[in-house]
């Protein structure tokens, strides 16, 4: 009895080790698929990087990395300029603004630089409106990145009028001062002419770049803003005649 025992656990033992060896070659084959696709996402998101912030300079396709025109602004000046069109509202806009003052300054004299604040909605109209007041009062310098700061940093919310004279009353200008301003003709008439030169370039979204009146840049899915100050850099060289 005792021998009949044992044969029938025989089978049974003579078996684990071949399972052990199955099992251990199961997890071998898991580690081998995640090693892979843990490589596959970081090549593909190399790649993705490279495309979008490091891409190489070269000849860029209209259609492609910037669109024509339809209806060109014929520009008057001895220096390319370059229109951005941006909202305080925008993160992208934010993000982009540093980047473009290091670009700006670079170029020097080459340029003239033309920021338009969009207005596609009442919000934006808003923000849009405060741009031109500080233009008006000589206090665009001082406070243009600080009011970005205000939104995206800490946060505050400009919804009304009352919010944004508040800001700028505890930054240490005078409410008259400002509400007047920011009420005033002028301003009115620069946000009108803002909404007309949008419509008329067919600018839908911000951050976008006119250069020269004839060519409209703007983020996509393949151009980040490294590679958008590439496309400008190009534009800006076929403008002036150089290969």
């Amino acid at each position: 009895m005792r021998h009949s025992a044992l044969n029938q656990m025989l089978p049974n033992d003579a078996g684990q080790p071949m399972v052990k060896r199955q099992s251990r070659i199961i997890v071998k084959q898991k580690i081998a698929v995640a090693v892979f696709c843990t490589l596959a996402i970081g090549i593909v998101a190399y790649l993705t990087w490279v495309t979008i912030a490091d891409a190489p300079l070269g000849e860029f396709v209209e259609g492609e990395h910037y669109q024509l025109i339809e209806k060109p602004r014929r520009i008057r000046s001895d220096k390319i300029e370059v229109m951005e069109f941006f909202s305080y509202a925008c993160v992208h806009c934010y993000n982009f603004d540093p980047m473009l003052a290091d670009w700006l300054e670079e170029k020097g004299d080459q340029v003239n630089f033309v920021p338009v604040p969009a207005v596609a909605n009442d919000t934006w109209r808003l923000l849009g409106r405060n741009f031109y007041t500080l233009q008006e009062l000589g206090l665009l310098d001082q406070f243009h990145m600080a009011f970005f700061r205000a939104i995206h940093e800490s946060r505050q919310v400009f919804n009304s009028p009352e919010k944004i004279f508040d800001y700028f009353s505890r930054a240490g200008i005078e409410d008259d001062t400002y509400e007047t301003a920011f009420r005033s003709a002028a301003v009115n008439t620069k946000l009108s002419r803002a909404d007309q030169m949008a419509r008329r370039l067919k600018v839908s979204a911000v951050p976008s770049i006119v250069i020269q009146g004839k060519y409209l840049v703007r983020t996509t899915g393949s151009i980040g803003p490294k590679r958008m100050l590439d496309v400008m850099d190009y534009l800006i060289e076929k403008e002036q005649g150089r290969p």
